[in-house]
């Protein structure tokens, strides 16, 4: 087993402009980092360019040691990214797919064998994932479009969970969420980095930062400007360096 403080994922110097500026952070093995900051600091622009989106200038990014710039969503995942977007309708789901295909499309090599799908395998994975998230529905082949948004999220975790990655990314994960499917998706991603995986989340919400960051990363105009520790800033302190009020 790995030691936790090996660092699962790098971004040096990058920069887009006229968007971001040289941004560099780290994040390690088991480690919930968030990323802090008002609209328009340039967070999403950041989870863009990362995950192979959106091409930037210059700069690096690196996962678990191999050096990953300029790439594609395909090639992030299979290098062991995962992406939860800020809008799971548009970007994380076939919404009128039923939950097996949705869990299972980003990872069919995991039940395809010389080039033949096993329906079966699919299934059963399915199953396991609706199981282990509490994924409340009628059962597997029930259309992704018609779960409530907590649900939904669940499903766009359970196909990260099935591609097996070593790094994950959360825009804004509860956004739109209830309370109680809210302190799930936080349990589940508390028990992912206790299994090594490490977490990336941008988040609007510093309520939700103070409850499960280990560190905070504040972005500000295209660039970090600070990082704290999770378990002893205070909204106050990450609103001063989000707004730039107070300058050391």
């Amino acid at each position: 087993n790995t030691a936790m403080d090996e660092v699962v994922f790098a971004v040096d110097g990058l920069s887009q402009k006229p968007k971001l500026h040289q941004v560099n952070l780290e994040v390690k093995r088991g480690e919930i980092v968030a990323l802090a900051g008002l609209v328009g600091a340039g967070r999403t622009e950041l989870m863009h360019a990362v995950f192979g989106i959106d091409p930037y200038d210059s700069g690096k990014v690196v996962l678990q040691g191999k050096d990953i710039t300029r790439n594609t969503p395909r090639k992030a995942i299979k290098a062991g990214m995962g992406l939860l977007p800020e809008s799971r309708k548009e970007n994380g789901l076939c919404l009128i797919q039923p939950i097996r295909e949705n869990i299972t499309h980003s990872g069919l090599k995991r039940i395809t064998r010389f080039g033949i799908l096993s329906l079966k395998k699919e299934r059963e994975f399915a199953q396991t994932y609706i199981k282990q998230l509490n994924i409340s529905c009628p059962g597997m082949n029930q259309t992704v479009k018609y779960l409530s948004g907590g649900n939904q999220q669940k499903v766009v975790l359970g196909k990260w969970l099935f591609t097996e990655c070593d790094f994950l990314i959360f825009d804004e994960p509860t956004r739109g969420i209830d309370v109680g499917a809210r302190n799930e998706i936080y349990n589940l991603m508390n028990a992912l980095a206790s299994e090594g995986v490490g977490i990336l989340m941008v988040s609007s919400d510093l309520l939700e930062i103070l409850t499960i960051a280990d560190r905070v990363y504040v972005m500000r105009e295209g660039t970090i400007v600070k990082e704290l520790n999770g378990s002893s800033t205070t909204q106050e302190e990450i609103i001063a360096y989000a707004t730039g009020r107070r300058i050391e």
